[in-house]
């Protein structure tokens, strides 16, 4: 009878230490695998929030798109977001990819220029815990935010650039469409090459296309059979066209978005660079610590986003001393070059 007394006491025993065991337990697995941590963004660091970018032209087009494709992947790479993007995307179709990605679940989407400006205004109206973000595009919203370069202050220097060195004094510009950014960099384009160069003119062509080498390599020989002797390539992947025929003709090219100087090493006086990789990731980090707003982001040469690439040794070195001082003088404000104004509404 003692004995079976002993043995019920050790019975009752271990089952209250299995008891208090499984209490410990349960309560060690609702602190470690219950609601994961939330960054500052709200977003769980288990599930990373998700950005979607549209470009207009190949992913690798060797200027505008791939430099936002590059500040993609720095969203990838230092944000933790999961991304994607879909590339040579027409304008019939922004809308409809925009609205497939904020189904899908994408937290931010980027259009990456100012071609997206009426399909974003469009589908933010349409899903308003969306965030949207324009590169260099037009119109703002609770839920859509611009982010834009000080489009203007590359056109000054190169106005400088062109006006001191053309010979014929004629200067082309081969571009694809014509909008108010592109505008405001090629107004400042002339008025800075005809305050050095009284006869010189600006002729713009639009090929229409992004992406159409063919087509931008024909402009560029047009213009060149008409007298000029630098041509600006502000077109993409379509400055390769122009790279092609300034070599053919052995005249003078200016790059565009990226620093080209390489495509065409003995034609290709610098370039207007565009860092367009900023202004995409800011977007996401401002979306992701917080603080994304629908607003204007502007950024320029003060803030290292744009300016002259590498020089070529045909631009002389004092020239080359007057443009740096240049825009030293754009960074802190003794420079004011007229520049492109985006509507907010």
């Amino acid at each position: 009878m003692q004995k079976s007394r002993v043995k019920l006491v050790a019975v009752l025993m271990i089952v209250g230490l299995v008891v208090i065991l499984s209490g410990c337990a349960s309560k060690t697995s609702s602190s470690s695998t219950g609601t994961s941590p939330v960054t500052s963004s709200g977003t769980s660091s288990a599930q990373p929030f998700k950005v979607a970018m549209l470009v207009t032209g190949p992913a690798n087009d060797g200027g505008w798109d791939s430099a936002a494709m590059a500040g993609l992947a720095k969203i990838k790479a230092n944000l933790g977001a999961q991304t994607a993007y879909t590339e040579n995307v027409a304008q019939s179709d922004q809308a409809q990819i925009m609205r497939n990605y904020a189904s899908e679940g994408y937290n931010l989407i980027i259009g990456d220029g100012f071609e997206y400006s009426d399909a974003l205004k469009q589908v933010a109206s349409e899903y308003p815990n969306v965030k949207f973000a324009g590169i260099g595009s037009e119109g703002t919203a609770p839920n859509l935010a611009v982010m834009t370069l000080r489009y203007g202050e590359d056109g000054y220097l190169l106005g400088v650039l062109c006006g001191s060195l053309t010979k014929t004094n004629k200067i082309g510009i081969v571009t694809a469409t014509p909008d108010p950014t592109g505008k405001a960099e090629f107004d400042n384009v002339k008025t800075e090459a005809q305050a050095i160069d009284p006869k010189a003119t600006v002729t713009i062509a639009y090929t229409g296309s992004w992406s159409d080498v063919a087509k931008a390599k024909e402009a560029a020989l047009a213009q060149i059979a008409d007298g000029c002797d630098i041509i600006i390539a502000d077109c993409d992947v379509s400055n390769k066209g122009v790279f092609q025929a300034v070599v053919e003709k052995n005249v003078q090219a200016v790059g565009w978005s990226e620093d080209q100087h390489d495509q065409a090493p003995n034609n290709i006086l610098t370039s207007a660079v565009e860092d367009m990789s900023t202004l995409v990731y800011l977007a996401g980090e401002y979306y992701q610590n917080g603080t994304f707003t629908g607003q204007v982001y502007a950024l320029g040469v003060k803030e290292g986003a744009q300016g002259l690439g590498s020089f070529d040794q045909a631009v002389p070195p004092a020239l080359q001393a007057t443009l740096k001082q240049d825009e030293q003088s754009i960074a802190n404000g003794s420079i004011t070059p007229v520049l492109y104004n985006p509507t907010t509404d």
